[in-house]
């Protein structure tokens, strides 16, 4: 993934920092590197001219072809090789209309390299997420990219609390299982994989992406 320039970690000049116990305090290097660029143009870029593995290519439980990502990766023309993945059954059968690429429901039918497992927006929906990362790392893989909602670039659209009512309100897909930040993004990719973290980026106004390595680098 040669595309983006990777920082490197620099000291923090943080309030925050010097109000806290360092055992408690994380800090992650992020880079503004994708702020402001489009989320299919800026994933079209990450995976053009690599075989791709696209894990939750239905974008359930919506389908709509003229925004579904999979299919905007195939119009690019960009991607060497473009597989999908979707545990919804009857969302591949859609997604299978208007495509002819491999289409399948689970990760175990999956049996063949990749340059970049692509899993965007996924992670956050998954019940046992330690599970998850550990299918996710039998596929033969070189690069992964993970994208997930961001609690810090999020929390002024998306969470309020009415003290009147004594009732918060938080803008979510109902099927969301968590929130991330860029600690504990990182934190557990480095607590379930053996996966090596390139970067992590702000990206699309309201997400983190992560880019990864399966083996480490030479």
């Amino acid at each position: 993934m040669n595309q983006l320039a990777i920082p490197p970690i620099q000291p923090a000049h943080s309030l925050l920092e010097q109000l806290h116990d360092p055992y408690f305090t994380q800090k992650v290097p992020v880079s503004r590197q994708l702020v402001g660029m489009d989320r299919v143009s800026a994933l079209v870029q990450l995976c053009a001219g690599r075989r791709v593995l696209h894990v939750g290519c239905v974008d359930s439980p919506i389908f709509d072809p003229a925004n579904n990502l999979h299919l905007q990766l195939l119009r690019s023309g960009q991607c060497a090789r473009l597989v999908g993945v979707d545990l919804d059954a009857a969302g591949i059968a859609e997604l299978g209309k208007h495509c002819d690429q491999p289409l399948y429901t689970t990760l175990a039918d999956v049996n063949e390299p990749f340059d970049v497992v692509l899993v965007p927006e996924v992670i956050e929906h998954v019940g046992n997420l330690a599970m998850f990362l550990e299918e996710l790392d039998r596929i033969d893989f070189t690069s992964i990219i993970i994208t997930v909602p961001d609690a810090v670039q999020c929390h002024t659209n998306h969470f309020d609390f009415s003290e009147r009512d004594e009732m918060f309100v938080e803008v979510v897909h109902p099927d969301h299982n968590y929130w991330f930040s860029p600690y504990t993004l990182l934190n557990v990719v480095k607590k379930y994989t053996s996966w090596h973290p390139k970067g992590m980026f702000f990206f699309n106004k309201i997400s983190l992406l992560m880019i990864a390595s399966k083996r480490a680098p030479e």
